[in-house]
């Protein structure tokens, strides 16, 4: 296998689509996050017919209809959260509302009340916990996460998720032995029967690695964007209240235009499955690629909808996209009905990043460093 840097890229909608489908030659079969973690994500690191067995076990954890009930208390934490900023005469929408309402919502949908403290304390990215503690999370370490660099020195670290995961599931095998009922999501993938067989702990942690890294730094991410915007853009802000069904809309636009999931890396196979090499399907092209996206770096919240990379594409395309889009619409319907009338307190500070070369580089947002806010009416 080569080196980080010389792993071939698939750019541009059409080329990434076709990839994402084609699993016969790019596989998910692979070991990802090679630096921090020995275990396969799962599903997303298998292939049929593995993936397939896995992925029906645990989809009904993120089902639309099993989440759908839980919109009243996300709303009520993002009201919550809105007027905790607005008592305090302004906050940062990164750290101050995006964060906590994230892992908030995490513990709702797992049921996890317990262990909000435990996961805000890890900050934006599990596998950059104890740096994000430390208060010293360097560019170079943020790099190696965005372009899935695993052989390049880094603050990574899975510490701290793995230790958190060898309790709770320490917890729920001696729950499971003594025949007390499920509470909680690790109860529930503690006792899941896969191919008529109980899973191995290095399943479980596959299982939930995926639950607390992979629904993370992506929603945090698009709803500090979905907030920068509206606050920038005063007249989308003003149709979306007078037209609520155009929500949907925007949160894909968003999602397209942030790429909160920028790269996945694939194992390219020859035709007798052999692996030749690792590659990278690149979503942040194929979410930019001006054949398929007119004006691609504008924001258009009018937008006609179609199928983009925010997600994923294909067969492994992110099973928590139902968890996201629920917890950005409940976000959303609360910030636009008391709308709390913000401004800048100073300019955001943006991570902008130039991905590809010459005409095919592409000018995207890595990440939200700041986004100060204040009520226009509260003195600067």
């Amino acid at each position: 296998m080569t080196s980080a840097d010389a792993r071939a890229e698939i750019r541009g909608y059409h080329a990434v689509l076709a990839a994402a489908k084609n699993t016969t030659r790019y596989s998910s079969d692979l070991q990802g996050d090679r630096d921090v973690r020995d275990y396969k994500q799962i599903p997303l690191e298998l292939d049929a017919p593995d993936h397939t067995a896995f992925r029906n076990a645990v989809q009904p954890l993120f089902m639309a209809d099993a989440i759908a009930p839980k919109m009243p208390r996300f709303q009520a934490l993002a009201a919550q959260l809105i007027a905790d900023i607005d008592a305090r005469g302004g906050g940062d929408i990164t750290t101050d509302l995006a964060l906590p309402y994230v892992i908030g919502c995490l513990t709702i949908v797992y049921e996890r009340p317990q262990d909000y403290d435990e996961w805000l304390s890890w900050g934006p990215d599990v596998w950059l916990a104890d740096a994000y503690a430390a208060g010293e999370v360097t560019p170079e370490s943020q790099r190696a996460h965005r372009e899935r660099r695993f052989d390049v020195e880094s603050q990574r670290s899975g510490d701290a998720l793995h230790g958190y995961l060898a309790r709770v599931f320490d917890d729920a095998e001696a729950r499971a032995l003594a025949g007390e009922p499920e509470r909680d999501v690790w109860d529930t993938i503690a006792r899941l029967v896969v191919n008529d067989r109980t899973l191995t702990r290095d399943e479980m942690f596959g299982i939930a690695s995926v639950l607390l890294a992979g629904g993370r730094d992506t929603v945090i991410k698009l709803i500090t964007g979905l907030v920068w915007h509206l606050v920038k853009e005063p007249a989308d802000r003003e149709y979306l209240t007078g037209n609520p069904d155009a929500v949907a809309r925007t949160i894909a636009e968003l999602g397209r235009f942030l790429s909160p999931l920028a790269k996945m890396e694939r194992i390219e196979r020859g035709p007798d499955g052999e692996a030749l090499d690792y590659v990278i399907l690149n979503y942040a092209s194929a979410n930019h690629d001006a054949e398929a996206w007119g004006d691609p770096e504008v924001i258009d919240i009018h937008r006609e909808r179609k199928p983009n990379a925010a997600f994923g594409m294909g067969r492994h395309s992110c099973m928590g996209k139902a968890i996201a889009e629920h917890e950005t619409r409940a976000f959303l319907s609360v910030l636009l009905r008391d709308w709390p009338d913000w401004v800048f307190s100073r300019e955001p500070e943006i991570e902008w990043v130039i991905d590809g070369e010459g005409d095919d580089a592409i000018r995207i947002i890595d990440r939200f460093t700041s986004v100060p806010v204040r009520r226009a009416t509260a003195s600067a």
